[in-house]
């Protein structure tokens, strides 16, 4: 009886590590540094396939949170996902940075049976577009702080703003995330 149910645990087991995780979210950054995935940046969190459209000032690097096996993050030149710039691939945390070039827009999906390879958009509507969750970035005491981007138009560039111009006060009056 031992032998029967621990090869059936075992074969579930293969099972469940070999189909991808459809409904597993992944947090991914766009970040102002143009050489490492670190300091302020711009997230998103969801379930894949979601275009999410970085203000300006963000994208010189981008880093995708725990990425499951057969799944990819990418990396586009417009805002809409359609201008294909870079692919990594997973399992785990994975940072582009592109010395200059920027990312004005990121996804993340699993890949066809776990290939590896490039899946280029299929449309240029902005169907599957949304903006950043979250801002985290160091106010002026060196705290890190994590601010919810509220629903609404140019609300994530209006936060850009605040923080390039250092205006703390003014970030500080918005929802902690």
């Amino acid at each position: 009886m031992q032998i029967k149910f621990a090869t059936m645990l075992s074969a579930v087991s293969a099972a469940l590590l070999a189909a991808p995780a459809l409904t597993q979210s992944v947090t991914y950054e766009g970040y102002a540094d143009t050489t490492s995935c670190s300091g302020s940046a711009f997230g998103c969190t969801d379930g894949g396939a979601i275009c999410c459209t970085l203000p300006t000032g963000f994208g010189y690097s981008v880093q995708f949170d725990n990425l499951p096996s057969g799944s990819q993050g990418q990396g586009y030149t417009d805002g809409a996902c359609t201008s294909f710039l870079f692919s990594l691939f997973g399992p785990g945390t994975k940072c582009w940075n592109g010395g200059g070039a920027r990312a004005a827009s990121m996804n993340w999906f699993h890949s066809p049976q776990g290939r590896r390879e490039v899946v280029a958009a299929r449309s240029t509507a902005k169907a599957n577009c949304s903006t950043p969750a979250y801002f985290k970035y160091e106010d002026a005491s060196g705290e890190t702080k994590t601010i919810a981007v509220p629903a609404g138009k140019n609300a994530a560039q209006n936060i850009a703003d605040l923080y390039m111009a250092k205006n703390y006060a003014a970030l500080a009056q918005y929802q902690a995330y």
